[in-house]
């Protein structure tokens, strides 16, 4: 029509903008274990850093599986940083000993504060696990991460273990459940994977 602006666009593709359902945009830094010590400040600024990445090569939404908030999900709403739409789940849920634990054995003590960097929290037993699930659902989590087995990044539990009873994972797929939201989990052994595919993650 008249007026309108045309764009040449012979010999470039378009496409629609990606989505990346496993991100983990406050990861700034192999070495998981370090981001304990990191400042909030400095985390967020690499965040950001890593989000701007991600839009520039194509994904315009990105589900983030453990570390990401609902802050950095109203920066990039309301313009403050360029990234993706960010669906977070907050930071993944560990046990005692478990992939998301980063302390070494010789660490003792447990902050579990708002602003806390690492990516994980750490909880134990159901009570514990129906207040960090609220306190995500709080905070606007898209989903609740569990882990469910040990990794590769963590370097105290094999990879093989399994971790949370049946009841601690039953309660957190109930309180996801009600908020109308889901359970998604680390998991490498066969077992681990089928035991949580059971109580509805």
């Amino acid at each position: 029509s008249t007026g309108a602006r045309v764009i040449d666009l012979r010999g470039r593709t378009v496409m629609p903008g990606l989505c990346d359902a496993h991100v983990h945009v406050m990861a700034g830094s192999a070495d998981l274990a370090a981001l304990d010590g990191w400042s909030p400040y400095y985390q967020a600024a690499k965040a950001g850093q890593i989000m701007a990445g991600m839009l520039k090569r194509g994904f315009t939404t990105v589900r983030d599986t453990g570390g990401g908030d609902w802050g950095l999900q109203l920066a990039v709403e309301h313009g403050l940083i360029a990234g993706p739409r960010l669906i977070q789940g907050g930071p993944v849920l560990s046990p005692t000993g478990g992939h998301a634990d980063f302390r070494g054995p010789g660490a003792s003590g447990v902050d579990p504060c708002a602003c806390c960097t690492g990516l994980g929290r750490i909880v134990d037993g159901v009570p514990e696990m129906l207040r960090a699930c609220r306190d995500a659902i709080r905070r606007h989590a898209g989903h609740i991460k569990l882990v469910i087995s040990g990794g590769v990044s963590s370097e105290h539990d094999p990879i093989t273990a399994m971790q949370f009873s049946a009841d601690e994972i039953r309660a957190a797929v109930e309180e996801a459940e009600s908020a109308e939201i889901y359970v998604t989990a680390h998991g490498h052994p066969a077992r681990a994977i089928k035991r949580a595919l059971k109580l509805g993650v």
